[in-house]
């Protein structure tokens, strides 16, 4: 059985401690949005051309420099991402400085720059893990979804040679329209090769890249989100588990009628660690206390990072979500965040009309799945 990963304990514990004491724990380096692939669905990517017209690249002192500041108000925890970050001229030099830090370092990557000469020098300073992203099981479904006709054959040959090394590996699937039909395939991967896979039907409007695309991007309808997010469910944690939950849970009742204005009406605040615990800062120095949050942060390398995480704790703890979302019967099903109600709908006391109706269809898309799962069964 493949699962969902589950954070230990202590960690767990630690993020809830600091949310409480407002401790920037963990956080999150963009280092870049160069990317030497061009996914349809991605929120950051940028050309050379349209980065160096857009702001210089961030280079290795001022990243440490800010490490350090952050490390000094508590940060433990700290992933490094893109774009894709080895693309970044000092990732080597970045990576190994941080590792000697002794803070606890991720990679999100797409894998396909990775070769022997890279799991070299990665093993003088490894990673807690990398985070690989496997958008298909052929290269065919890469070069429809991510226009690069060899992805599977480099990520596949990267993922063995990160193994092979002793480099822990997470697989994360971005599902879509466009490598919807390699599910099964990428779950029958990640179970030959005992990964754990994390997969999502859900993609956020990619405001951040583009300011108009508002509740677009090229993706599912909600409802073909809501089956494709049960199907995940079904392979994440085995079939017979998923009929089973079937079987113990009724269906949530109705929640509030897509795209209703909550008008004056306050809601709840921010219930994930973004700008409790956690922050993000992009490619061009701007904190955030979230990476899909569109809305302008300070630049932190201009302003110090104590006063710049000030600054998004005090932005995060002003935002009020939909008040229709904090009464919703599936409200716990939908786990709608400010980062989808403000790019779905443009504002974050809006209900995010998409996710509402794919909440809405996620009961009767496990119905669908389990009538499969059974057919096939007899």
């Amino acid at each position: 059985m493949i699962s969902i990963p589950v954070e230990p304990p202590i960690t767990e514990y630690l993020h809830a401690k600091a949310a409480r004491q407002g401790i920037p724990l963990s956080g999150t380096f963009e280092l870049t949005p160069l990317c030497n692939m061009n996914c349809r669905m991605c929120y950051v990517r940028m050309s050379r051309e349209q980065q160096e017209a857009a702001h210089p690249l961030v280079r290795r002192d001022a990243w440490l420099d800010l490490a350090r500041q952050a490390k000094e108000q508590g940060l433990l925890y700290l992933l490094l991402t893109g774009g894709e970050p080895l693309l970044h001229p000092d990732f080597r030099e970045i990576l190994t400085a941080l590792h000697r830090m002794g803070l606890l370092v991720s990679v999100n990557t797409n894998g396909t720059l990775i070769d022997e000469e890279v799991v070299q020098w990665l093993r003088q300073a490894p990673p807690v893990r990398m985070n690989v992203t496997l958008y298909g099981a052929s290269d065919e479904t890469y070069d429809r979804l991510c226009r690069n006709p060899q992805g599977f054959t480099q990520v596949t040959r990267a993922i063995r040679l990160l193994r092979d090394a002793g480099i822990s590996v997470k697989l994360n699937c971005s599902l879509t329209p466009y490598n919807a039909a390699d599910l099964e395939g990428i779950f029958a991967y990640a179970k030959e090769e005992k990964l754990l896979v994390q997969a999502t039907s859900y993609m956020f409007p990619p405001l951040r890249r583009d300011p108009g695309q508002v509740g677009r991007n090229d993706r599912f309808t909600p409802e073909e989100a809501a089956y494709y997010s049960a199907r995940i469910e079904s392979l994440m944690n085995g079939e017979e588990a998923f009929l089973e939950r079937r079987r113990t849970r009724a269906d949530a009742g109705l929640c509030a009628e897509p795209g209703e204005d909550c008008g004056s009406l306050e809601g709840e605040g921010i219930r994930c660690r973004a700008g409790k615990c956690s922050f993000w800062v992009t490619w061009d120095g701007r904190l955030l206390p979230c990476g899909m949050l569109p809305d302008c942060g300070a630049d932190v390398f201009a302003l110090g990072f104590a006063q710049a995480w000030k600054q998004a704790a005090e932005a995060a703890a002003a935002i009020r979500l939909p008040a229709a979302c904090s009464g919703c019967a599936l409200r716990d099903q939908c786990k709608a965040c400010a980062a989808m109600a403000r790019t779905e709908s443009g504002a974050y006391h809006q209900v995010p009309e998409y996710r509402c109706r794919m909440a809405q269809a996620y009961g009767a898309a496990c119905r669908r799945v389990e009538e499969e799962i059974r057919s096939r069964k007899t």
